[in-house]
């Protein structure tokens, strides 16, 4: 993070994660913009936990007692969006005092309505694009920033595996399925060509592309999603980072050792994989009633 237009960059994301993939009302984010900015305002640089403690005492004086515990809030909020997308080494701000920006997991989705989110059988060049970014997030649950990142040379074909950029630049490989390995070859040999024809700046070897031929962003694959959750009829909230939940939550309760799912999530803590493969009390209740000699 180093310089202010940087910071400017992941504030928008933040926030664009908050309306977007948390469905936090646009009353709230529009107060976490104006209180983030007045963090930033003058900073070339993110803000350390002393400048942030500095800060919100200095607002003490103007600010209503509920307003700078909303600050605090959105603050806690943004460095762990940060730590999460790799942007930042530590979460300087947790434990920070005030009331904590709402932590809940997306709900897991069951492995029948990924059914019905991926069986569509589009037969158009944005269909099938679609529904290889769909496949990609549940098959390797990579994040909607490692999708928008991937390249046309990420696809190891041979190995069956997909190279991701990860948090703090890591490069990681993820095994990906034969079935979602198919969507995306299909797409990258017949669709992408026919995409890149219609930019006008050339892309590169960005692997997934608009319609007018340019780089997708992450707001883009969230309407993806979004789109194609809606039109399955599927009545849960669904995201990008609900697939790469699902896709922890599902090799979890099928039996994956959480060390493996930690190396396929790029994670660098354990404690963050427990955090994302949570188990249904239910499944724990029925292994108990099944193995506990007096279950």
């Amino acid at each position: 993070m180093d310089s202010a237009a940087a910071c400017q960059r992941h504030l928008a994301d933040f926030l664009v994660y908050l309306g977007v993939e948390l469905q936090v009302s646009p009353h709230t984010v529009a107060a976490y913009r104006n209180d983030l900015q007045r963090l930033l305002r003058g900073n070339a640089r993110l803000p350390d936990r002393l400048a942030i403690d500095r800060h919100l005492s200095g607002l003490l004086p103007s600010l209503a007692p509920a307003s700078i515990a909303r600050a605090a809030a959105a603050i806690r909020g943004f460095y762990r969006f940060l730590h999460a997308e790799g942007h930042a080494a530590d979460d300087v701000a947790d434990g920070l005092l005030g009331p904590k920006l709402e932590q809940k997991l997306p709900k897991a989705l069951t492995r029948k309505a990924v059914g019905k989110l991926l069986a569509n059988v589009p037969d158009d060049d944005l269909g099938v694009r679609n529904q290889a970014i769909l496949h990609v997030l549940y098959a390797t649950g990579c994040r909607v920033s490692e999708v928008v990142s991937l390249r046309t040379t990420s696809v190891i074909e041979d190995h069956r595996l997909l190279r991701a950029l990860g948090k703090g630049n890591k490069e990681r490989l993820v095994p990906i399925a034969d079935g979602a390995l198919a969507w995306l070859l299909r797409y990258r040999r017949d669709v992408r060509p026919r995409l890149r024809t219609h930019a006008r700046k050339d892309p590169g070897d960005v692997l997934f592309l608009s319609r007018t031929g340019r780089p997708l962003d992450r707001v883009r694959i969230y309407q993806v999603v979004q789109a194609a959750c809606k039109s399955a009829g599927l009545a849960v909230a669904c995201s990008p980072h609900a697939l790469r939940h699902s896709f922890a939550t599902h090799l979890v309760a099928g039996g994956a050792d959480l060390r493996s799912v930690q190396e396929m999530l790029g994670h660098a803590s354990l404690q963050t994989t427990q955090v994302y493969t949570h188990v249904d009390h239910e499944r724990l209740r029925a292994v108990h009633q099944k193995l506990h000699p007096r279950g």
